[in-house]
């Protein structure tokens, strides 16, 4: 009788027991996908069909058809007879997350530990990767195209990117994170004048639909038309509300980097100096200029892109002091939020 039983379960073991990919079974999948990159002015560029390919580059590149300067993706013309690539949406990803990283000349496996949050983090693979790499699933189906180091742009960005004519992302000023299942409001915009939202709410659902990722939150958002109106059920101390947010175009995040400053027009490298102000911006007027190095926010000593969105996030006082330094000579510029 023990015996039976121990029979019965090993047989369910192995019926029900999730089989994880070898990377043998990826071999068919790199032979075929390898056909698809192609080199053009020491640049790799992967073909999605009608003689176009998409690449990722942190540098600026000529002669595209279309740039996402948030992703870092370029689309250009490339020879038509190569074989393209067939991106899938995200969602088709099995439970495994157990991928392929291919590229021109070799694969390896990888795994997937982390689907991202929209343009504030991409999504996380486990082991680092050179850019421009496919990242494949055990069915020969794309989920995303490696950035360098563990990152990579998944699918559901791409294909938005290849279908639509214009780059336009909505924001509503809130940046989220996820603890658990839950997810709760990390920073707020500023200058987006939202009121009676605080840092630490718990998002309940947003224009009735419940996200228990933040990566599906951050996308819900980010491709809703920016002329949109969302309303976003949050929890405070067990006391529940909504609030309704108009949405506006999206300004940074991604490659572009993020500190807030951006919708004033400023925009800020990773160590702090201005590598763009926008013409006829708010920036523009207050006469920063390109090579500024941002110091200070208001009382606030600044050391970091992260550290500028957090004071920011709390800002409190409708007067803003910026205090900045150009050629070892240091001033401030004021404004009103």
């Amino acid at each position: 009788m023990i015996k039976k039983i121990v029979s019965v379960l090993f047989v369910s073991v192995l019926l029900f027991a999730e089989v994880k990919p070898i990377k043998k079974d990826f071999q068919a999948c790199f032979k075929n996908s390898k056909k698809s990159f192609v080199k053009l002015s020491k640049k790799i560029f992967i073909s999605v069909g009608k003689g176009m390919g998409i690449t990722f580059s942190r540098y600026y590149i000529k002669n595209y058809i279309k740039r996402d300067p948030f992703l870092g993706l370029y689309l250009v013309k490339i020879n038509k007879s190569i074989l393209p690539v067939h991106f899938v949406s995200f969602d088709k990803l099995d439970n495994s997350k157990v991928v392929a990283v291919i590229d021109k000349k070799s694969y390896s496996l990888n795994h997937i530990v982390s689907f991202g949050n929209g343009l504030n983090h991409f999504a996380k693979l486990s082991k680092k990767v050179k850019p421009n790499s496919l990242i494949e699933s055990v069915c020969c189906r794309n989920f995303g195209l490696s950035i360098g180091d563990k990152n990579f742009i998944d699918s559901d960005f791409i294909l938005r990117f290849i279908k639509n004519k214009r780059v336009v992302y909505a924001d509503s000023g809130l940046r989220f994170e996820q603890k658990g299942k839950k997810i709760y409001i990390k920073e707020i915009n500023p200058f987006f004048h939202i009121y009676g939202i605080n840092i630490g709410d718990r998002v309940v659902s947003i224009d009735g639909k419940s996200f228990n990722d933040v990566s599906l939150l951050s996308k819900y958002i980010l491709f809703s038309d920016i002329s949109k109106t969302i309303d976003i059920k949050l929890i405070r101390k067990k006391r529940v509300f909504h609030k309704k947010i108009k949405l506006k175009k999206r300004v940074s995040g991604g490659v572009l980097g993020e500190s807030f400053l951006e919708y004033i027009g400023l925009y800020l490298k990773y160590n702090l100096k201005v590598s763009y102000v926008a013409k006829g911006s708010l920036a523009y007027k207050l006469g920063i200029q390109k090579g500024d190095r941002l110091m200070k926010i208001n009382d606030d000593c600044i050391d970091s892109l992260f550290q500028t969105k957090k004071v920011l996030s709390k800002l409190k006082e409708n007067e803003v002091y910026l205090l900045l330094s150009r050629n070892d000579f240091q001033f401030f510029v004021h404004f009103r939020r």
